[in-house]
């Protein structure tokens, strides 16, 4: 895994929220279901929740890397 950079937890967990947030927009494009049913809001809660959180945990996984690094030299 350290040959992608994801060398921490949170480096892993982040991108797969954003793959998750990713996928469930796509179905949510492809799927089209009404706006008031309820597979729309799982989608877009899915797409919204796993997207976003998956940002601001890949964010945090490469602050985490930078101090290590800095830590090491």
């Amino acid at each position: 895994m350290s040959r992608l950079g994801l060398t921490n937890i949170y480096l892993k967990c982040g991108l797969v929220l954003i793959v998750v947030g990713l996928v469930c927009g796509g179905a949510l494009f492809a799927v089209r279901p009404r706006a008031d049913s309820t597979a729309f809001e799982l989608l877009m809660w899915g797409a919204q929740g796993g997207f976003l959180s998956g940002v601001v945990l890949y964010v945090i996984g490469r602050i985490v890397h930078v101090v290590r690094q800095a830590r090491r030299v």
